[in-house]
């Protein structure tokens, strides 16, 4: 068989197993064995959340996890992964707490996972230990990729090892409190940068929480209106999003820059990319929308046909 010089980055999966396994037939891998084997040459890259809202977390991270261990994958932390260790993890400062508080809406975005976990504690103890050795961050050759947010101020906050920055394992505490530099380097690298509305200016998030806050389209390096700079589900009511955008702190992604491939952001509607060298990956299948992943070979500028999609598959 020829071999393959490409790096394919695959999007969220939020516990899809199947949709995963169809996106995985679709790029030459087959079931042989019991194991999946795939094109020579070919690297896989996940960009985080595998897990939770779908129905199959367990097996989506034991497919991944498989091919990491295996030497053809690699795989990020995304902040699903981040939020379940420390979900899971006692607060040593503070008896009978966790990290992640474990309040009523924590708890429904875990729900998921919670129910299959229920009979599988020790595999799933074992999934835990291996979340906590993802990388934050990886810098290929010619390539990069983040779960949210490229941000160099924040991957100097962790350690660098090998390429990739990881969490430490003294810095998971210091990572779950408010004002620490591993908090904020987390949440930027993790979950994105977020800027203030307009005064008395409110938003519903997707889960139908009322923000004054929304996300920075952090790739685009010059935003001129508040509509370029900020991604909504929606206008927020009364807003005009056409106003300019004038914040010296915005963080752009200088086009000059290597790819970048990230998931996240709940995309809908046509697979494309975001900038010329920036691409997020992130099409809802939480939400049943698709799987997407794109097959880089070297390029500088992001090329369409490149992209690969896959609705989902129900078991």
């Amino acid at each position: 068989m020829e071999e393959s010089n490409e790096t394919v980055f695959i999007g969220d999966i939020h516990g899809h197993a199947p949709t995963l396994l169809a996106l995985l037939d679709q790029l030459g891998w087959k079931t042989r064995d019991r194991r999946l084997a795939g094109p020579g040459g070919q690297k896989l890259v996940f960009v985080g959340d595998l897990i939770d809202r779908g129905p199959e977390n367990l097996r989506t991270v034991e497919i991944v996890r498989d091919l990491v261990e295996r030497g053809d994958a690699l795989c990020l932390m995304g902040n699903h992964e981040f939020n379940a260790v420390q979900f899971h993890t006692p607060d040593p400062e503070n008896p009978g707490e966790t990290l992640r508080r474990q309040t009523e809406k924590n708890r429904r975005q875990h729900q998921a996972v919670l129910d299959e976990i229920e009979h599988r504690s020790g595999d799933w103890a074992d999934m835990l230990a291996w979340f906590r050795t993802l990388p934050l961050a990886v810098e290929g050759q010619g390539w990069r990729c983040v779960h949210a947010c490229w941000h160099p101020a924040s991957l100097e906050v962790l350690e660098e090892r090998d390429g990739a920055w990881f969490l430490a394992e003294g810095r998971w505490t210091d990572s779950a409190r408010w004002g620490n530099a591993e908090y904020t380097a987390v949440e930027t690298l993790l979950k994105g940068p977020e800027g203030k509305l307009p005064e008395g200016a409110t938003f519903q998030d997707k889960d139908g929480t009322e923000r004054d806050q929304a996300r920075l389209r952090w790739w685009n390096p010059a935003p001129a209106t508040l509509g370029e700079a900020m991604l909504f589900q929606g206008a927020p009511e009364g807003l005009d999003i056409g106003v300019p955008y004038e914040r010296p702190e915005h963080t752009g992604y200088p086009e000059s820059a290597p790819p970048v491939y990230f998931g996240h952001y709940w995309r809908s509607g046509p697979v494309e990319p975001v900038g010329p060298n920036a691409v997020c990956l992130d099409y809802s299948i939480g939400k049943g929308d698709r799987l997407v992943g794109y097959r880089w070979c070297g390029e500088g500028r992001i090329q369409l046909a490149r992209f690969i999609s896959q609705s989902v598959v129900n078991a």
